[in-house]
């Protein structure tokens, strides 16, 4: 099974491939945050690399958030496109699953601005006021700069470099061949996880 997976909703951008047995990643940084702008053309440096085509995908899976709402309109609708010109599933998956699984923590935390706060397990992610997190510090938290503040003692993903590819194709894989309804994966019922729409002002 050739599996693709995308993700612009973080500080970087993660492409992962996994093709003929062969497991392939990329991190795509900028000081700028447009980090979710090249996401094409490395796909397509990436399938070149390693010799195959858009159609030799069979799967593919994507962060739908949430995160920097920019980056997961951008990766969802990439990705969206894709499947439905391909006619392959989609499966979604979230920030919280994602680094939990690669950092093997059990809460994350992530600043959503406004004196508000993404608070997240496997199962579950929350927004949740400042005033009103109540976790115990005991407990193995993973959060982004911004939350250090109310958890200095938590391991920061933007301070390491895991690379959360590896973590999505394996994800991917595993949710598509356990779920018992593949229906789930068609990619017209796939949906942003904003949680807090952006500020317009």
């Amino acid at each position: 099974m050739n599996i693709l997976t995308i993700c612009s909703a973080l500080n970087n951008s993660y492409l992962g491939l996994k093709a003929e047995n062969k497991t392939e990643t990329k991190i795509i940084k900028s000081d700028e945050n447009y980090h979710s702008l090249y996401l094409i053309s490395e796909i397509k440096e990436l399938f070149k690399d390693n010799s195959i085509t858009s159609k030799d995908i069979n799967l593919i899976g994507v962060n739908c958030g949430p995160g920097s709402f920019t980056g997961i309109r951008v990766a969802l609708t990439i990705a969206k496109i894709m499947a439905g010109e391909l006619n392959l599933p989609l499966v979604p998956l979230n920030t919280a699953e994602i680094l939990l699984e690669a950092y093997n923590k059990k809460t994350i935390i992530m600043d959503a601005r406004r004196d508000m706060y993404f608070v997240g397990t496997k199962d579950k992610i929350e927004l949740v006021y400042k005033d009103k997190i109540n976790l115990n510090t005991n407990e193995e938290i993973l959060c982004d700069k911004r939350s250090l503040e109310l958890f200095p003692n938590a391991v920061c993903y933007e301070d390491t470099q895991i690379d959360l590819a590896k973590t999505m194709l394996k994800l991917t894989q595993e949710k598509y061949i356990n779920s018992k309804n593949k229906d789930e994966f068609n990619y017209m019922l796939i949906k942003a996880n904003y949680i807090q729409t952006p500020p317009v002002f």
